[in-house]
């Protein structure tokens, strides 16, 4: 069984060295796979929002609902082969919040009854490319900054917030920020002449806003064409 997926392995290595090097020498590996120049591309995947503010509480916030659906939009140029820039906008979807237990403030209830929060973001980045022996398989790694626009929405139960005497009880809140901060991911991509199919990650590192620190991630797959 050794000697077996040995030889697979030394045969598989052959073949890889035999497609890199025909790529070298008729110009594909920074043609035909890698095209250089300018490019767009889209992609849809699953989020993950983060936001801390609703984990410090236990019960009183109950856990934000699923991995919404989230997608993005890019623009990119790729001077070099090994070296580019992206500027991208990424909405993170929306997530439910769900009600959560009521508790006592200072001997008065208080409950969260539930609402929902939308991220969305604009992020540029530097990206790096690690060439490997099939030139039409790409990891790349992305460094850069990113502002997030956070909306939320949510009703709960205020009897320890009084107004002119009188508790509050039930209200609805509306809030928004713009938290900003490191911006980064990395994924592979596969070539196919000027289509490339990419699977990344991608994490703004926000601020802290409203009590939490705002992180939201997405993991996607989608297209970009180089003109």
């Amino acid at each position: 069984m050794a000697t077996r997926t040995t030889g697979w392995l030394v045969g598989l290595t052959l073949i890889a060295g035999a497609a890199s090097a025909n790529a070298v020498a008729d110009g594909t590996l920074f043609g035909l796979y890698n095209p250089l120049g300018l490019y767009v591309g889209a992609a849809v995947g699953r989020s993950t929002v983060n936001q801390t503010q609703f984990d410090d509480y236990g019960d009183y916030f109950h856990h934000i609902d699923g991995q919404p659906l989230g997608w993005n939009a890019v623009i990119g140029v790729r001077p070099i082969p090994f070296l580019g820039a992206e500027a991208e906008y990424i909405d993170f979807g929306d997530k439910r919040l769900g009600a959560g237990a009521p508790y006592l403030v200072n001997g008065y209830t208080q409950q969260f009854l539930g609402g929902d929060s939308h991220d969305r973001a604009a992020a540029v980045f530097a990206v790096g490319y690690l060439p490997l022996p099939i030139p039409w398989v790409e990891p790349f790694a992305k460094l850069g900054w990113g502002q997030i626009w956070e909306h939320d929405n949510s009703s709960g139960i205020y009897n320890n917030v009084f107004v002119n005497g009188a508790p509050v009880g039930q209200a609805s809140v509306s809030q928004s920020t713009h938290p900003s901060g490191a911006a980064y991911g990395g994924g592979l991509q596969f070539h196919f002449s000027q289509l490339a199919v990419r699977a990344q990650f991608e994490r703004i590192s926000g601020s802290r806003s409203f009590g939490g620190w705002n992180n939201p991630e997405l993991l996607s797959v989608g297209l970009n064409w180089t003109f």
